[in-house]
């Protein structure tokens, strides 16, 4: 089966799960939502805090204009603070309603019905891993951006380093969320069982992801390119202008949903059949079994 074919297909099987269990879709949607308020809600408390502290409006008016660096040590500190307290709360958000989704998927992979309200049980329950997860995928993030960050010369080697460890983390917790959704264990477990579950094949599971990005990816270059064409051709008449801006900013959030949905059912199935060796019913046996060859087997 080419590239595109194998996409369609997971496309296809991961669909109908959520076809048979539309609810899942609020996971993602919720997510966002919450991250959005979450973001705005401590943006309002930084400014809030600038504004009613001189001190600290002088000391970041004190910014060297040579560097981009502060003065102050103890401001770079709370900086760094600052981030890793952002990071931290998205990623505790994210990874709730991940898990809750993957809880909900995983019970309809294995044949049992389920709903919105028994996935967020299942993120309830893991509550405390989920926030020691978080904690350590927020230091991770805090260190790369720092990385990314230095000011010594074009900072070359630290982008380099910072997008080869982003790769090694993505790829190491690729299975992190449905680990935590199946059963109770500790935030490094989690860590050590989907990188040993990785290390245990080839790694060809994120082939499948790449290939829902790809459909996502065609379809996405497809409304932008509509409502390209669109606004160029009604550019004269304002509401219309609008509107078509609208629809297709609405379209990229769905597509933007639905594909975080996807791409979640399908790391539960993967994670189903590379923990017990069981094919979910929703999707074809071959495709899931050729994204794990086994070390040492030929392809």
């Amino acid at each position: 089966m080419n590239i595109f074919g194998r996409s369609w297909s997971l496309f296809k099987s991961s669909w109908g799960v959520v076809r048979s269990e539309p609810s899942l879709i609020w996971f993602p949607v919720l997510s966002a939502l919450l991250v959005v308020i979450a973001s705005l809600l401590l943006l309002g408390v930084l400014v809030g805090v600038v504004a009613l502290n001189p001190n600290l409006q002088q000391a970041l008016n004190s910014t060297t204009a040579d560097t981009g660096e502060s003065g102050s040590p103890l401001l770079a500190v709370a900086g760094v603070l600052v981030l890793f307290v952002y990071y931290l709360l998205v990623s505790t958000i994210a990874t709730y309603f991940a898990t809750g989704m993957a809880g909900a998927a995983l019970r309809r992979l294995d044949g049992h019905d389920t709903s919105f309200a028994e996935g967020i049980q299942i993120a309830n329950s893991r509550l405390g891993l989920i926030l020691g997860f978080a904690a350590i995928e927020a230091t991770v993030g805090v260190v790369l951006s720092l990385l990314r960050n230095q000011r010594q010369g074009s900072n070359l080697a630290g982008n380099l380093l910072a997008s080869l460890g982003n790769l090694a983390w993505g790829v190491a917790t690729f299975l992190v969320i449905p680990v935590i959704a199946d059963h109770p264990t500790s935030p490094f477990g989690a860590i050590k069982e989907s990188t040993l579950l990785l290390r245990k094949t080839w790694g060809e599971q994120l082939i499948g992801s790449g290939g829902l990005g790809l459909i996502f990816g065609l379809l996405a270059a497809a409304v932008v390119v509509l409502t390209f064409l669109t606004v160029f051709l009604v550019s004269s008449v304002a509401a219309l202008l609008w509107t078509a801006l609208g629809v297709g900013v609405g379209a990229l959030i769905l597509l933007a949903v639905l594909n975080s949905t996807l791409s979640g059912i399908y790391k539960a199935a993967v994670y189903r059949y590379a923990s017990q060796g069981q094919v979910a019913t929703q999707f074809d046996r071959t495709l899931i079994q050729n994204a794990f060859h086994t070390k040492g087997a030929t392809a």
